[in-house]
C-alpha cells in the first residue's frame, strides 16, 4: 500500500511539474508576443497609444506568468529540501541506539570543550578535543562526528554519542568503522547549570592499555591551547581542577576494610 501511494505521489508530482513548465512556456511566449507587437507597430519611432496598451498588457501578463511560475518552482524545491532534511533527522533519530528523553538532553546540546587523560609511549598526557553536541538535530539522542588527530599526525573520524539517565550524563565514542575500541565517560552529577563537569572515563589508550581515567567537559576553554595533546606545563593545572571538581562530590573505589 505504501509503495502504491508513493508511486501515485511520484506520478502526480511529475504531472504537476510538466504543467508548471507548460505554463512557464506560455508566459515566455506571451511576453514575446508583447515585445514583437510593439516592434511591429512602431512607425517613425513612435507607437500609437492603443498599440502601447496592447503591447503593455501582453508583456505584463507574460512577465507575471513567468515570475509566478518561477516563484512556485523555487518554493517547491525549497520544500523538497526541507522535507528531505526532516526525513534525514527522523531516520537518524530512530536508528540511534542510545536513547533519552529529549527534554533531558536539552542541557547537553552545547559545544563542549573536552579534556581527558590517556597514555602515549608510556607517558600519561592530557588531550583536548571538542564535542559539538549543539549540532546534533536528532530527536531523543545526541550524536556527532568529530575529527581526532592521532599522535602520528593522522586525522580519524570518531562517532560521539551521549545519553542522560536521571542526573548522569554518559558519553560513548568510537572510531568510525571500529566497534571494538569504545571510550565511555560518565559524569555523575549533570544538570546543565554548571560550566564544568568532572567524570571518570574507561578507555583503551594509544598504548593499548585499558585504564580508568580523568575526563572533563567545559562550556568554556580551560586553557588557551587547543592542541590535540596539551603541553606538559598544563598537566598539573588540569589534574588540580579534576581533583577538586570530582573528588569533592565522589569517592573513588572505596575500600571495604
Amino acid at each position: 500500500m505504501a509503495r502504491r501511494s508513493s508511486t501515485r505521489d511520484g506520478a502526480s508530482g511529475a504531472a504537476s511539474e510538466a504543467r508548471a513548465w507548460l505554463i512557464l512556456a506560455l508566459g515566455v511566449v506571451t511576453t514575446g508576443f508583447g515585445v514583437a507587437f510593439a516592434a511591429a507597430s512602431e512607425e517613425d519611432g513612435r507607437i500609437s497609444l492603443a498599440n502601447q496598451e496592447i503591447s503593455g498588457v501582453l508583456t505584463a501578463l507574460g512577465g507575471g506568468i513567468v515570475g509566478a511560475v518561477i516563484s512556485i518552482m523555487v518554493a517547491r524545491a525549497s520544500d523538497r529540501e526541507t522535507l528531505q532534511h526532516m526525513r534525514d533527522v527522523l531516520e537518524d533519530s530512530l536508528t540511534s541506539t542510545l536513547r533519552s528523553d529529549n527534554a533531558r538532553l536539552a542541557a547537553a546540546r552545547y559545544p563542549w570543550h573536552h579534556y581527558f587523560v590517556t597514555t602515549l609511549r608510556g607517558k600519561n598526557v592530557w588531550r583536548y578535543e571538542q564535542y559539538p553536541f549543539h549540532l546534533s538535530a536528532h530527536i531523543g539522542s545526541l550524536a556527532v562526528e568529530i575529527d581526532v588527530q592521532a599522535d602520528s599526525g593522522l586525522t580519524h573520524k570518531y562517532l560521539v554519542e551521549a545519553f542522560v539517565r536521571h542526573e548522569r550524563l554518559t558519553v560513548v565514542s568510537r572510531k568510525a568503522g571500529d566497534e571494538a575500541n569504545v571510550f565511555v565517560e560518565v559524569y555523575p552529577q549533570f544538570d546543565g547549570e554548571l560550566s564544568e563537569y568532572f567524570g571518570a572515563g574507561f578507555v583503551r589508550t594509544w598504548d593499548s592499555t585499558n585504564i580508568v581515567t580523568k575526563v572533563i567537559l567545559s562550556k568554556l576553554p580551560l586553557l588557551p591551547s587547543t592542541e590535540a595533546t596539551l603541553t606538559e606545563s598544563d598537566f598539573a593545572e588540569l589534574d588540580r581542577m579534576w581533583e577538586v571538581g570530582f573528588k569533592r562530590l565522589n569517592e573513588v573505589l572505596p575500600d571495604c576494610t
